[in-house]
């Protein structure tokens, strides 16, 4: 019966130090060693602190510079070690309100010139960061260049989402992009209706990102089209005032849909920042998924980027209460304005869903002209009671 004692998926141990073929290095002052013959204490402590020391000598020569041999011996402990804890290049945040105007291109060559720093020994010496912190639990989602999984954190065995890229990020634009995604969560900050960021870093020239873990995502496959429409209000409310806040620090999502909305003990919020880029458009623009993107973005016409977050939105819950996917090319009544009416809705939230998804830009509301419609009291009145 023994074997029914044992934990199921319980935590398995760190991975072990790595070995050398040299004699073990003891602590001196951890060494207890007892001996049949007379000597005292003091005599046994003078004689393993001269070993001690000897060995120390002993491993110094053997690293030293031979001559003739034109190399020297590293040990594979300590290249892992310095691959594990050496950081990245100083990169200036273009997402800060106060970033400096200069070094418009801050990723440079970083890559060539700090390679043997970011990038981890591979085979079974290699020192990874997310097995050794990290316990891997499942797969709970995935993309075209990234996947993301549910982990326990050993040290203070809190869950968390960990997303990291498929590939090794070896061409600048890859880099580029994975650096924005991280650059643009860390400048934002915490809102309670964005998804929290906690870490990241760079392990064998792959990105990792340790965020906040969710419950679920609003996409099809989740909701279904089974949640009411106090609820859809609810969500529509709180993921306009996660927009509010993004775009008074200049920053638009511009991927926004039900797979980016997720919720968290009855809170929803807006996750993966990874076409994030500011609105006075001095980054790069990249869009998201076209089936929720306005015709203008598509045109090229990025003169209103915080208008496509608006127009997405509505697209999202307008997809949210049909309970049906929208085409792959998106529907091309919604981007003409044009919203088929919904008869188990009010028509208040269609009429502000229809205001969301105008063709001019310039028409549509902003986040803050969103959450201060009066369709909300219910919903500001219900927050304010919990």
């Amino acid at each position: 019966m023994d074997g029914n004692k044992q934990e199921i998926n319980s935590c398995p141990p760190s991975p072990e130090k790595l070995k050398s073929t040299k004699c073990k290095r003891y602590k001196q002052d951890t060494i207890s060693v007892k001996s049949p013959d007379s000597q005292s204490d003091s005599q046994k402590t003078e004689e393993l602190s001269k070993d001690y020391t000897d060995l120390i000598k002993s491993e110094k020569i053997s690293t030293a510079p031979t001559l003739g041999k034109g190399r020297s011996y590293v040990p594979q402990s300590a290249v892992a070690l310095r691959c594990r804890v050496m950081p990245p290049p100083c990169i200036r945040n273009p997402y800060m309100k106060d970033a400096s105007e200069t070094d418009a291109d801050p990723f440079g060559s970083w890559r060539t010139k700090y390679s043997g720093y970011l990038s981890a020994p591979s085979g079974a010496d290699s020192m990874s960061r997310y097995r050794t912190d990290f316990q891997e639990i499942e797969q709970i989602g995935n993309g075209n260049f990234s996947r993301v999984f549910k982990v326990l954190k050993r040290i203070d065995g809190c869950m968390y989402a960990v997303k990291h890229s498929i590939k090794q990020l070896n061409q600048d634009t890859e880099r580029r992009k994975a650096l924005m995604e991280v650059q643009a969560l860390a400048a934002l900050g915490f809102h309670e209706n964005v998804v929290a960021y906690h870490t990241s870093w760079l392990e064998n020239e792959k990105l990792y990102i340790q965020m906040e873990l969710c419950d679920y995502s609003l996409s099809f496959h989740n909701s279904s089209g089974s949640l009411s429409e106090e609820e859809v209000l609810k969500a529509l409310y709180q993921i306009a005032r996660a927009l509010k806040f993004i775009h008074e620090q200049g920053i638009a999502h511009l991927d926004l849909k039900l797979d980016n909305i997720y919720v968290k003990n009855g809170v929803f919020k807006l996750g993966d920042f990874g076409c994030a880029t500011l609105l006075d458009k001095s980054l790069p623009i990249e869009e998201g998924d076209a089936r929720y993107m306005p015709q203008e973005i598509l045109n090229e016409n990025y003169d209103h980027l915080d208008k496509v977050d608006i127009f997405s939105l509505g697209v999202s819950i307008y997809e949210l209460l049909r309970g049906k996917l929208l085409p792959d090319t998106g529907h091309q009544l919604l981007k003409d304005g044009k919203l088929p009416f919904l008869p188990r809705n009010s028509l208040q939230l269609q009429n502000l869903l229809k205001a969301m998804v105008d063709p001019d830009p310039a028409h549509r509301p902003s986040a803050k002209e969103v959450i201060q419609n009066p369709i909300f009291s219910r919903t500001v009145q219900a927050e304010k009671s919990m």
